[in-house]
Order: C-alpha cells, then structure tokens, then sequence
C-alpha cells in the first residue's frame, strides 16, 4: 500500500472523530445563541436573528455529528466526507472573502478546523479514491 493512502486508511476514523467533535460544538448556537453569539462568534446577539442562529447551529452541529459517524461507519465515509469538505469550504471561502469585514474576528477558529478538513478532504480522496478503503472491507485481504 503506498504511503499516503496508509495515512489516510489509517487516520481517517480519529480525525473525523476529533474535527467532527468541534464541528458538533457549534450546535450550541442553537440551544444557547444569546451566550454563543457574544462570547463564540464575538458579534452582537441580536434577538431578531435567533431562528437563523438555531438553525445555523442545529445544521453544522448535526453536521459534526455526521462526521464522527463517517469515523465510525466506513459505508457512509465517502458521502459525508464529500458533504463536509463542500460545506467547509464554502464557511473557508465566506470567511477569506470577509476577513476585511469586523464581524469576521470570531470565525478565525472554524476557519482553522474547516481548513484542515477540506485540505485532509482533498488529500483522502487524492490518494484513497471514492470507494471505500480496502482496509475496512472484510471481504477484501490484501
């Protein structure tokens, strides 16, 4: 097995666990915005944006949720790893393209976490392909 797709075989199930962990923190938005916004997002809590707060909040939390499945069920590996590096990279391109903007300081954090995702994202599919890996197949011994 060459070495990169050993990497990723091998790396996949912990780091999907442990970036799917901070992603799922975000789910707090949706239980507690009015504590999340000022002191996660550093922005202002305004009470007529909560609907969109929660939702915001129950979406990528569920999406971390997700991501630790991926970890732990190498069937669902390949669509949830596709789903998040896209959802990642479009938060990574919202923040880039607003970074001027003083409501951009508090998502510094995701952006570092949802960087390494679509970059690992990439790597993972560069080297491993979109089948799963043969490690995880029972039937298959190489």
């Amino acid at each position: 097995m060459q070495p990169l797709k050993r990497f990723f075989t091998q790396t996949f199930r912990p780091f999907f666990l442990l970036t799917g962990a901070g992603t799922s923190l975000v789910g707090i938005y949706a239980f507690l915005p009015s504590w999340a916004m000022p002191n996660a997002a550093k922005l202002n809590y305004l009470e007529e944006y909560t609907i969109i707060i929660q939702h915001w909040g129950i979406m990528v939390g569920l999406m971390g949720l997700a991501m630790m499945a991926a970890g732990m069920v190498p069937q669902w590996r390949v669509p949830i790893a596709l789903y998040s590096g896209f959802e990642k990279a479009f938060m990574v391109w919202l923040v880039l393209s607003n970074a001027r903007q003083p409501y951009a300081a508090g998502f510094w954090i995701p952006f570092a976490l949802d960087s390494t995702v679509v970059a690992y994202t990439i790597g993972y599919f560069a080297c491993c392909g979109f089948d799963m890996p043969t490690l995880d197949r029972p039937d298959r011994q190489d």
